[in-house]
């Protein structure tokens, strides 16, 4: 034991050595070293790493008794790297949570490293079971907590940011696919004035009427994000927030909308809100009316319930600015333009047919979840 401990202190120190190699000479770690444990580690904040290997190795068991004392010191020794705090809120995601954990083990920058993840779980589902086999493989920091009873996500974002020890938070959904480099735009958007970044989320191209219109009102979504700041301008999807901006943020639990609640505040405490367009992430859209017309239902209320902030704000989106994107979109994309007006004639119906679209605890699509 005492031997492995003094190797341990060897390993330490080359770490120190390869990443200073790294930040000068841009060097990657795994050309230093053949030492699966010191490849492992430096990996955890150096370098994009060779995903086949790195599997390998993270899995050893006789290397986790000595990761919480490793971690900790790689954390002091980061020199400037941004702490990044893993937000993901879950009710009943179970075929969808892994998949988002396997993507983060992988996600890797010389700019940050990733301190800790934290699940807020309300999951009726497998997921607890799932996310608690995955660990038991894993050198992740996850801080998985379960509650019992549906919440709603307004509690789930609220208890992420009172646990959050991280410099900077990062969303996730976790029926998302975290695309190319998202983490680290999001993250290196957060600087100066700054207090939040928005993502630009995609839907994943599907065939179909409703799909069809969905797809349409995100390209929209997308058009008018980049023209100006607006109350559609952050997309709970993913997006990237101060910590400290965070803690000071209580969601009333009933807020239906809390991207755009959040914006708000962010606002009120003097910071701007960005979006940034190459931080892309991937979704399915829905591909039945039902699940099509919640959605739409519940932006209308979320945005009716704290119209007052909008209001306040200024950031409401001038009829003509929405209008002209409209037209440019149904002529890039006509036949998403008569899909979007085919299904919004039936969102009258579902308003009355509908349950809980005006609750922070909605109707749960399930066209929208990852395809297996």
């Amino acid at each position: 034991m005492k031997r492995r401990r003094e190797d341990l202190k060897e390993h330490l120190w080359r770490i120190l050595v390869v990443y200073m190699s790294r930040l000068n000479h841009h060097l990657c770690s795994h050309e230093l070293s053949k030492s699966p444990l010191l490849y492992c580690l430096t990996h955890l904040f150096c370098c994009n790493p060779c995903a086949d290997t790195f599997n390998r190795w993270i899995f050893f068991d006789e290397y986790k008794e000595y990761y919480n004392i490793i971690y900790s010191l790689t954390l002091k020794v980061s020199l400037g790297l941004h702490k990044l705090t893993i937000g993901i809120p879950t009710f009943n995601e179970g075929q969808n949570i892994l998949n988002l954990l396997k993507a983060l083990v992988t996600d890797t920058s010389k700019d940050y490293i990733i301190s800790e993840i934290i699940i807020s779980d309300d999951s009726s589902d497998n997921t607890p079971q799932l996310v608690d086999k995955f660990l038991r493989n894993s050198l992740l920091n996850v801080k998985f907590i379960h509650h019992h009873s549906r919440r709603g996500a307004a509690a789930a974002w609220n208890e992420i940011f009172e646990r959050s020890t991280g410099d900077i938070i990062v969303l996730y959904d976790a029926d998302i696919i975290v695309g190319r480099d998202c983490t680290q735009r999001l993250v290196s958007s957060i600087q100066g004035k700054i207090g939040l970044c928005a993502s630009n989320p995609k839907p994943i191209q599907v065939k179909g009427l409703v799909a069809g219109a969905s797809i349409f009102i995100s390209d929209w979504l997308r058009s008018v994000r980049n023209n100006r700041l607006s109350q559609y301008t952050v997309m709970g999807r993913a997006l990237s927030i101060r910590s400290d901006i965070a803690r000071k943020i209580s969601i009333p639990n009933d807020t239906v909308a809390i991207d755009l609640y959040i914006q708000c505040k962010v606002l009120e405490c003097n910071s701007d809100v960005v979006y940034n367009d190459n931080a892309i992430v991937y979704f399915y859209p829905p591909n039945i009316i039902s699940d099509f017309a919640s959605q739409v239902l519940r932006a209308f209320s979320g945005h009716k319930q704290i119209r007052n902030c909008i209001e306040r704000f200024k950031i409401s989106l001038s009829p003509n600015v929405g209008l002209i994107e409209i037209i440019r979109n149904a002529i890039a994309n006509p036949l998403g333009a008569l899909s979007l007006l085919a299904c919004c004639a039936s969102v009258p119906f579902y308003k009355f047919k509908l349950k809980d679209t005006k609750s922070a605890k909605w109707h749960t699509a399930k066209s929208t979840k990852l395809r297996l």
